[in-house]
């Protein structure tokens, strides 16, 4: 069976920092990504009474993903199934702390961020400082996990990159 030619505008793009890896092309950018959500603000009622209860954001430190065909293909955290949850915990009352398996820093698909969605770009910036600077996660599962942890939960933001990572990062 042959594959259908694409057009320019179906190919992926090229990434000019890195050899042979892309982005999704410009038709899928227009077709699967928005420049708002649609989110709104919330108020949670009894959010986490005198904050004593954290959760733990376990993010992707991978860029790039090796596909079957040698490629490389811009990945990350995306940035709306990581940031809303992120607004919704926070609006909750509880703190949140950032890890990554390396402790480099979380990267995240800035081609699908929603730029005119200022719920999830004022998380971002809110969180930025934390993203940028994550705690290493083996050295939180030495310190902090436990009986007495102050982790209530572990939040696994989605996308390519935590499948293709977290299976991978030693034990």
């Amino acid at each position: 069976m042959s594959t259908p030619s694409r057009t320019p505008e179906q190919e992926p793009s090229p990434d000019r920092a890195e050899y042979n890896a892309f982005f999704p092309s410009p038709y899928s950018l227009s077709q699967f990504t928005a420049s708002r959500t649609g989110a709104q603000p919330v108020v949670y009622d009894n959010a986490n009474p005198g904050g004593r209860w954290k959760v733990l954001m376990v993010g992707t430190d991978e860029r790039y993903m090796t596909m079957a065909n040698g490629r490389k293909f811009s990945t990350g955290n995306h940035p709306v199934e990581t940031l809303l949850p992120l607004y919704h915990l926070d609006q909750a009352g509880f703190q949140v702390d950032v890890a990554t398996i390396s402790g480099q820093s979380v990267k995240l698909e800035m081609w699908a961020m929603p730029s005119e969605d200022e719920l999830v770009t004022g998380t971002h910036q809110k969180y930025l400082a934390k993203l940028d600077n994550p705690l290493k996660l083996s050295d939180v599962v030495q310190t902090a996990l436990g009986p007495n942890s102050p982790y209530l939960a572990v939040f696994l933001p989605g996308d390519m990159a935590p499948c293709w990572a977290c299976p991978k990062a030693p034990s």
